[in-house]
């Protein structure tokens, strides 16, 4: 393991001012399937050395590839650094002595060995359902993270699973569930063969999908797909983002932003999903912390620096330039999804969605294309499985046009589109619709 403190207190001899050193180490057991059978099984072996390093408010931050010969290379990064310009919204890193809380990593999920049976049982799960072909991909990461400041160090070991599964029937069209987890309790309920299940249920309901029509309808959009607007949106809560202008939520601090059924979090402190943190990238302790409030936006995310510009406290959120979100969570409500979708007249239920892209990041026009299961419903029923359409619309529009959200949540994560989450179903109303090609 790096001596984390040691390239600390080397940097700060040769002349640094402020100095982070994280060294993250990622072991990464991987296995895809596909056409009902197992592809391949890899193993990733990461090992990251992350420098961050100030002088007055010029700032650097890069990554080194290996620990050999480093007083030479902080000796040529010094340099780089007193070439650098000076950046003026720069405000330090958290000097505040910080005690963290105890974590213990799920010992049993870390010492799961052999995935090749859980890729079986996802097969063989959706299998049953009834559908012709089954792919996925299951991850199972260790990863060691030691940080060192001027003020903190930091240690923590984190054990996660990720798995995605895409089912297929007889007509060729998908169903997809995708699901995270730090608790190796969920294995038992949550496991590849249950996430794989849902999968063939929602490819057998799709059946031979007829092209589906342009429009308003209200939409019950699953977890998964309301975490891609989800997770683009929180990245924007980010008081960075929110202060260049490029987010819808810039200068609507204490303002509605969504409907009173909209409580969003983030909460890296949630020991159960795969985006638990218990420091940040500048050690700061994280906490919960609330986003959206009854649809008012009460705060931004913030890293040291940005917070002594708002004038207010760290929410836990380094990033050392640009903070982030870890773990969105969001408030569920009281009714099952099941008898919020029974009461639909005529509307969408709409599980997945990908290539969410906006056409105006700060007045929040997007689209974005869904996908493995959008079902057309008429008084409460699922009349048949659609596809070719697109969500066309804006996203403060539809935080304030939620209806209603359940009281059931998923852990979902899913590629690039949606980041480690706990969402409720959520019914939106009057969503605009129009045709993808």
């Amino acid at each position: 393991m790096i001596d984390t403190e040691d390239i600390v207190n080397m940097s700060l001899k040769k002349g640094a001012d402020e100095v982070v050193v994280s060294y993250v180490e990622s072991d990464t057991k991987q296995i895809k399937f596909s056409n009902n059978k197992i592809d391949i099984e890899m193993n990733y072996l990461t090992k990251n050395i992350y420098l961050f390093l100030t002088k007055g408010k010029k700032v650097l931050f890069t990554e080194i590839q290996k620990e050999n010969d480093l007083s030479s290379k902080l000796d040529k990064l010094l340099k780089i650094l007193d070439r650098m310009p000076v950046n003026d919204d720069y405000n330090g890193i958290n000097p505040k002595k910080q005690t963290y809380a105890e974590h213990q990593y799920d010992g049993n999920l870390e010492n799961i060995g052999d995935l090749s049976y859980f890729a079986k049982l996802a097969i063989d799960g959706a299998m049953e359902r009834g559908v012709t072909r089954v792919s996925g991909i299951i991850y199972h990461t260790t990863t060691d993270i030691l940080l060192s400041t001027n003020y903190n160090t930091a240690a923590d070991r984190n054990i996660s699973m990720n798995y995605s599964v895409r089912a297929f029937n007889e007509f060729g069209y998908p169903g997809q569930m995708a699901f995270h987890t730090s608790d190796h309790r969920d294995l038992s309920t949550r496991g590849p063969d249950s996430i794989a299940q849902d999968a063939a249920d929602f490819a057998m309901l799709v059946g031979e999908a007829k092209s589906g029509n342009s429009g308003n309808f209200d939409v019950l959009f699953h977890p998964l797909c309301f975490g891609s607007l989800v997770s683009y949106s929180i990245y924007m809560a980010n008081a960075f983002i929110a202060d260049t202008g490029m987010s819808i939520f810039a200068d609507k601090l204490g303002q509605k932003v969504g409907s009173e059924k909209m409580t969003l979090f983030d909460d890296p402190t949630y020991t159960g999903g795969a985006g638990f943190r218990l420091f940040d990238d500048e050690a700061s302790r994280t906490r919960k912390t609330t986003v959206i409030e009854k649809g008012i936006l009460k705060n931004y995310l913030h890293n040291h620096s940005t917070a002594r510009k708002y004038n207010t406290e760290t929410t836990g959120n380094a990033g050392l330039v640009v903070p982030k979100a870890f773990q969105p969570v969001m408030e569920n409500g009281e009714r099952s999804y099941a008898d919020i979708l029974s009461d639909m007249k005529k509307g969408l239920f709409i599980v997945n969605t990908w290539y969410t892209r906006f056409q105006d990041v700060r007045n929040g026009d997007f689209s974005t294309i869904p996908r493995d299961g959008i079902f057309y419903i008429e008084n409460g029923e699922i009349v048949e499985g659609w596809n070719g359409i697109r969500i066309s619309d804006n996203m403060l529009r539809i935080f304030s046009n939620i209806e209603e959200v359940s009281s059931e949540t998923e852990k979902v994560a899913w590629w690039d589109e949606v980041i480690p989450s706990i969402l409720p179903y959520v019914l939106v109303k009057d969503v605009k619709i129009t045709k993808s090609y």
